[in-house]
């Protein structure tokens, strides 16, 4: 942790994260050493959603959702709901009702290591999910789960606070101690990117 990044204020995370929306996550990928991107196998579950949000941590059973209820409510707006389900893909951890409140509590969307469902419902709400799978099967909502806790997603470790990214090409985790440098690089990485497309022309048409 740099001395700069420890004294980030709210004002200058946000500025960051407005950065961050025009890089792609590929390159954010790149400048985090290649080594901080969530597992292939959750990805976005509708063409186009993009994710640049502050974690909301959830722990839960796996198939249950009862703690992701909860989180919808507690989560501050613009936040995404990262939610570590073991990786189960029998039971849909979140459906349209439970999006549509995230929608309305202006909530950044949700990377689920687990399975969802009501995908076309999600998909006209214009909520960003990522996830390992789609079910009709519904979740048990019996507990238990944990709040704001650092949680594994997809091979990853995420703790209360870092910076999701997410698009087409799937998921990268920033901790939040490393945002200014990881931003930074993935700048100059998309700008010497742009230059060598332009030398090789096919996309100047």
């Amino acid at each position: 942790m740099t001395p700069e990044e420890t004294r980030l204020t709210d004002e200058q995370v946000a500025e960051l994260l407005a950065r961050l929306q025009l890089l792609p996550v590929a390159n954010v990928g790149d400048a985090m050493e290649r080594i901080s991107a969530v597992d292939s196998g959750i990805h976005p579950m509708w063409h186009g959603a993009r994710l640049v949000a502050r974690a909301y941590t959830v722990l839960t059973r796996s198939g249950d959702n009862q703690v992701i209820h909860e989180a919808v409510d507690r989560a501050a707006p613009g936040e995404v709901l990262v939610v570590n389900g073991f990786g189960d893909v029998s039971r849909a951890l979140v459906g349209e009702l439970i999006a549509g409140r995230a929608k309305v509590n202006a909530l950044a969307g949700f990377v689920i290591d687990g399975a969802i469902r009501d995908v076309d419902a999600i998909e006209q709400l214009q909520l960003p999910v990522f996830a390992r799978a789609v079910t009709p099967a519904g979740p048990y909502k019996f507990g238990p789960g944990r709040h704001q806790v650092p949680v594994a997603i997809g091979g990853q470790c995420v703790s209360p606070g870092d910076i999701i990214v997410g698009d087409a090409d799937g998921v990268v985790v920033i901790p939040i101690n490393q945002l200014a440098t990881s931003v930074e690089v993935a700048e100059k990485i998309k700008l010497n990117e742009t230059l060598k497309r332009h030398s090789i022309g096919a996309w100047d048409n």
